[in-house]
């Protein structure tokens, strides 16, 4: 899982700077597949969780897992702003 959110990744990285670059909107579509990308960045962060971390880490472990959830939430947000304009 840890390749296919890496290539994810890159490809959402690389879609950002071409549409800095040549100025276009990435849309509804990018937004969505974010969210499909943040759900399975929690999946995997909930599994490194339950392995990696022992017992006495949980602030670091409840960090991480901040970030997921709020990436989550920032692209779910986007959509419902992107839908509500239609």
């Amino acid at each position: 899982m840890r390749g296919g959110l890496t290539i994810g990744g890159f490809i959402t990285l690389g879609a950002i700077v071409g549409a800095v670059v040549f100025g276009f909107n990435i849309g509804l579509l990018s937004s969505i597949a974010m969210v499909g990308l943040a759900g399975a960045a929690i999946l995997y962060d909930t599994s490194n969780i339950l392995q990696r971390y022992p017992a006495d880490r949980h602030v670091a472990a409840s960090l991480e897992w901040f970030a997921s959830i709020a990436l989550l939430f920032w692209y779910v947000l986007s959509v419902m702003m992107r839908l509500s304009r239609r």
